[in-house]
């Protein structure tokens, strides 16, 4: 074989953001996410007309969001680019569309209304701190997160019940996960690291890991209180 067939074959074997090695190299962590802390309260419904407008529109609104917990490595060694598509955190029915969204630093999340009155998103947080103004139906308006910063809390100031979470990642190892779900993190380069799972409701847990060239590590964690 020829240094530029072999050199073609490298590249294809490398999944995205694994560089110029083959996935052979890279290790893999998969396990399960247990909670036996209680639940989240249930949400209230949203109140009166003066802010929204009839209740009818409420009626047909969706069911509470899913709780969703992020399982991520803490750091990791490299070079991670952002990713050119940008992420998405809109807004509908009063309230953020997700709970809460990780991201890779450098990455632009896209803030949407979609509700048929005037939606602002701001964050008061330490290192990405912003605010994007008031915005009617069908506007978008776009951040771009620099920091790293774990979580971002992301509100609008004329509705105070809504808040959603922004996760700014140093690394591309993450994934969102259920409640007592699986996870799988894959294209790993070996080497010991901390494992985290965050969520704003739950307190948040930390393990070690060891991650093994070609191989698939297994651990579990437990959220077990309340924050």
């Amino acid at each position: 074989m020829t240094f530029l067939s072999r050199l073609f074959l490298s590249l294809f074997l490398a999944g995205p953001g694994l560089g110029w090695a083959a996935s052979s190299e890279k290790g893999f962590l998969e396990g399960k996410l247990v909670v036996t802390a209680p639940a989240r309260p249930p949400e209230e419904a949203p109140a009166g007309s003066s802010s929204y407008g009839s209740d009818s529109m409420y009626q047909a609104s969706p069911s509470p969001l899913p709780e969703e917990i992020v399982v991520y490595l803490v750091k990791v060694k490299g070079n991670w680019p952002p990713p050119k598509a940008h992420a998405k955190l809109d807004q509908k029915f009063t309230k953020f569309t997700r709970r809460v969204v990780p991201v890779l630093v450098g990455t632009t999340v896209d803030f949407k209304n979609n509700d048929p009155v005037y939606h602002n998103v701001f964050s008061n947080s330490d290192l990405n701190e912003f605010d994007l103004g008031r915005r009617k139906k069908g506007e978008t308006v776009s951040k771009r997160m620099n920091k790293v910063e774990i979580p971002v809390p992301v509100y609008c100031e004329i509705h105070r019940k809504m808040k959603s979470n922004l996760l700014v990642l140093q690394n591309p190892f993450f994934t969102v996960v259920k409640p007592n779900g699986t996870f799988k993190l894959q294209g790993i380069p070996p080497g010991t690291y901390t494992l985290a799972a965050w969520h704003d409701h739950w307190e948040p847990v930390r393990a070690k890991v060891t991650v093994t060239k070609g191989k698939t590590t297994k651990v579990d964690l437990t959220l077990d209180k309340v924050q």
